[in-house]
């Protein structure tokens, strides 16, 4: 028995009923995670119980609350609906929750096909891929398991295993969990991630939430602390960035006041193309040390690894 919605047979007619949505809201899902692997434990010690007939009865027993709750969610999920137009906004909702997502998944109720969630998780993540100068493409989909491929000049660039190790993984983790894993062709090092394995390197990646940054305006740059590391966060044509506050050619900090028409310039002069995952304007063996930002729902997180 298994509570992963990578593993879990989803056959449900009545996930045929209820037509697909999008554009919603996405929620952390560490804690859930943390607590789907404690009743996934529980469950594999009633599958370990010796004694075939207690084996028996304490899994009839799982099988029977999760049909209840299964049929509960799925009765939900039909009157939401079938509330008007109110009711249409909160089932979009709903089935974009991250939590509720997941229980969806579990009992086979999902309205949207993995392929879809999948395109849109790559949809969210590309404005970032983008703004190092490259792209992601889903190749194939097959048994759950996708082919992804790296495009542009960010497969050259020293960030992109972390663009992909991170922004790429937990946007997939939160919209597919249960694509079983995926492997992308392009990188600088060859990237294989694996959704059901219990590896601690494919434990979901952490965010730090940042205040006061989404309204940051077009050419500015902050200098701001967080958890002990200096960071630099500009907006250029637009788009977020976040780097490491240390020029890696002379070891200075850089000022409030280092933006110059999209390039970071240290106290004496050096210069980085902040579009560019940081790279060295005149010595391309020079890069910045780039963070990996999302802005989801108007909040700006990164993740400092």
């Amino acid at each position: 028995m298994s509570l992963n919605p990578a593993t879990h047979d989803h056959t449900n007619p009545v996930s045929q009923t209820i037509p697909p949505k999008s554009n919603g809201a996405v929620r952390p899902i560490d804690e859930l995670n943390e607590q789907g692997r404690r009743v996934q434990e529980l469950v594999d010690q009633v599958d370990a119980v010796a004694d075939p007939a207690t084996r028996a009865l304490l899994q009839d027993c799982l099988q029977s609350v999760l049909a209840l709750h299964g049929q509960g969610l799925a009765q939900v999920l039909q009157v939401v609906q079938d509330s008007g137009y109110e009711g249409q906004k909160v089932f979009d909702r709903l089935i974009h929750d991250s939590v509720v997502r997941r229980l969806l998944l579990i009992h086979g109720l999902h309205p949207v096909n993995l392929e879809a969630r999948l395109l849109e998780a790559l949809d969210k993540v590309r404005p970032y891929m983008e703004s190092h100068g490259g792209n992601v493409e889903l190749i194939s989909l097959v048994n759950d398991k996708a082919c992804l491929r790296l495009q542009g000049t960010c497969k050259s660039c020293p960030s992109s295993a972390i663009t992909l190790e991170l922004a790429v993984r937990h946007a997939i983790e939160e919209a597919c969990p249960d694509l079983i894993g995926f492997e992308v062709e392009g990188a600088v090092e060859p990237t294989t991630l694996d959704q059901t394995s219990s590896d601690a390197k494919f434990q979901p990646a952490s965010w730090t939430l940042l205040e006061d940054l989404a309204q940051l305006n077009n050419d500015n740059l902050r200098v701001i602390e967080t958890k002990g590391i200096s960071l630099l966060i500009c907006k250029v044509n637009e788009n977020l960035y976040a780097y490491r506050n240390l020029c890696p050619a002379c070891g200075l900090a850089f000022k409030s006041d280092g933006l110059e028409e999209g390039q970071l310039k240290c106290p004496i002069g050096h210069r980085y193309d902040a579009q560019r995952a940081g790279a060295g304007v005149h010595n391309l063996d020079l890069h910045l040390d780039p963070f990996p930002l999302l802005v989801e729902n108007g909040r700006v997180k990164v993740s400092l690894r």
